[in-house]
């Protein structure tokens, strides 16, 4: 389809000025003076920062080895600031030249506010470590920031107003959209910081103990980023009110579809609360979990075992089930060991050998009588007589299972060294007679 000639009237009357003054613009000799005092700016600019890189901010060590956010990482990545800050004080100063020689400043002014976005692009390249926010703040701060130098931001917000819908009683627009995507993730990032700094704050507290420090760990967690979450609704525009049709959809959801969830993090709290799982506590499960418990979290908490593996056991399991905890209040553990011998062994000798094992091991607590090495004679068994020996590891956490290997190679090797049996389980089978009867039994008779 041809353009009509209304179409083609409208659009010279539009483009004719724009080009007219463009055109006027160019031929302007003030146009030059402040394009070439600019280029003079930019030079002065970049010849000195180089001379100040180079004598004053020389690095020797990679900035990879300076620790984020600390003094000297500051003070490094500020120098990546030089360039464009001394940009816009030549500029300011070639302003004023221009003021009072050739009374424009146009060009000038442009250039001003491209160095200072330019700055604000190099300081979110130097300072922010968040690849999100970094991105959000490129495609979406530098722009906004851009439209606002150069007056175009109210039009701009008023054309993205046009295009959206309502949910209830909240409008959403396309500018509402855009701006909870920059304000989201600078609360995340933000929410991030303060998290790590108040966490790394709570646990260098000395005088809190272990669970008490996870406690706090996790209710600043949930205060922090319940406050973050209202303050981002208010700075994007949602009535506050709105939230009490989603915190009644949220109730609904807990009493249904998320209530393993909240059962799991309320019995993460009581854990916490009672201490009576800490972290590094040695633990046995009935569904036969054994290992260390390594970390207590808000909806599981994380148990390695002896294998390797690291089992993540909700919450509420270890409070619904039992759980033996075997270095709760105390690392001493016991260990028992069933020992078989034939009858026709000295039991007393026996007795005393097996507890001399005991006495012998160095790691067996001996300190008083509840806790020396003990052994009884249990019962007449079918094959062999049973005793049972017990003694107590100071630390159980150091293995179980080489305490009783050690101790049960001791007792084999007194055994051998006097000739004491440990018998294996023996039947005797009686046939009882009557197989002459079976011979003499008369045969079935064929049938003719």
């Amino acid at each position: 389809m041809e353009p009509t000639e209304e179409y083609i009237e409208a659009a010279e009357k539009t483009l004719t000025p724009l080009y007219e003054g463009a055109m006027v613009w160019l031929s302007a000799p003030y146009t030059y003076y402040q394009a070439f005092s600019i280029a003079i700016a930019v030079l002065l600019a970049y010849g000195i920062t180089k001379l100040v890189r180079h004598y004053v901010l020389a690095v020797k060590e990679p900035d990879g080895r300076v620790k984020a956010f600390s003094r000297r990482w500051f003070m490094r990545r500020s120098g990546r600031l030089i360039y464009p800050l001394l940009t816009i004080i030549f500029l300011s100063v070639a302003e004023a030249a221009s003021q009072q020689l050739i009374k424009h400043v146009e060009v000038i002014h442009a250039g001003q506010r491209v160095a200072f976005i330019w700055l604000l692009w190099v300081a979110l390249k130097a300072f922010v470590t968040s690849t999100l926010v970094r991105t959000v703040g490129i495609w979406i701060l530098l722009p906004a920031a851009l439209l606002q130098l150069f007056g175009w931001f109210d039009a701009t917000v008023s054309y993205l107003n046009g295009y959206g819908f309502t949910l209830g009683e909240v409008e959403i627009t396309a500018y509402t959209f855009v701006k909870s995507i920059f304000f989201v993730s600078i609360v995340i990032w933000l929410g991030k910081l303060i998290s790590n700094s108040g966490e790394g704050y709570i646990r260098s507290n000395t005088s809190l103990t272990r669970p008490t420090k996870e406690l706090l760990v996790k209710l600043f967690d949930i205060v922090l980023y319940s406050i973050l979450f209202l303050i981002t609704l208010n700075l994007i525009g949602i009535d506050l009110t709105a939230l009490a049709v989603f915190g009644g959809a949220l109730g609904v959801g807990l009493g249904f579809g998320l209530q393993k969830v909240a059962s799991n993090f309320i019995s993460g709290l009581i854990l916490l609360t009672e201490k009576s799982i800490n972290i590094n506590n040695l633990i046995e499960m009935d569904d036969g979990v054994f290992g260390y418990v390594r970390k207590l979290g808000a909806r599981a908490s994380i148990v390695e075992t002896f294998d390797g593996k690291e089992v993540m056991v909700p919450n509420e399991d270890f409070i619904t089930s039992r759980v033996s905890n075997l270095t709760h209040s105390s690392t001493n553990g016991r260990i028992e060991i069933p020992v078989g011998v034939s009858y026709d062994t000295d039991l007393h000798l026996a007795y005393d050998l097996i507890l001399k094992a005991a006495n012998d091991y160095e790691k067996s607590l001996q300190t008083d009588d509840d806790h020396k090495p003990k052994c009884f004679l249990r019962e007449y068994g079918d094959s062999s007589v049973n005793f049972l020996l017990t003694f107590w590891l100071e630390d159980v956490t150091t293995g179980r299972w080489r305490a009783k290997s050690d101790v049960m190679f001791a007792i084999w090797d007194a055994f051998k060294e006097h000739d004491i049996e440990i018998p294996f389980p023996q039947r005797d089978l009686h046939i009882r007679s009557g197989l002459e009867g079976l011979k003499a039994a008369p045969k079935n008779k064929k049938k003719s």
